[in-house]
């Protein structure tokens, strides 16, 4: 089973973990691991709420394909995912407003100017 995410960073062929997670940019090793566990045991399959086998066998497809490696990709100081992101921000902020916004907490970042507090 692929995914096909169409939307954020995704659109861009970059994967985005911090999105996968839910986590800021800025989040530290002790927010990701709380915020992995608590995704994890959502998805494991023995502890899944899914009501259909189909439904679980896609939580554990989520949880093996797109959560366990943003997990084991933040967990760790990867040097280079943290510099493909800032050029990858960089791109966008030079295109300008080319991009879609479409939550209300991303239109308010656009019109601050992008800046992270």
């Amino acid at each position: 089973m692929s995914f096909q995410i169409e939307r954020g960073l995704f659109k861009f062929d970059f994967t985005d973990h911090h999105a996968i997670l839910g986590i800021p940019v800025d989040a530290d090793v002790k927010e990701v691991r709380k915020r992995y566990l608590k995704i994890a045991r959502g998805l494991h399959p023995d502890t899944c709420k899914a009501e259909s086998e189909a439904e679980k066998k896609q939580a554990d497809q989520l949880l093996s394909k797109l959560v366990n490696p943003a997990y084991e990709q933040l967990s760790q100081s990867n040097r280079e995912y943290a510099v493909s992101l800032g050029h990858l921000g960089r791109r966008l902020a030079a295109e300008g407003g080319k991009l879609p916004v479409a939550s209300e907490s991303a239109k308010r970042l656009a019109q601050g100017g992008g800046k992270f507090r």
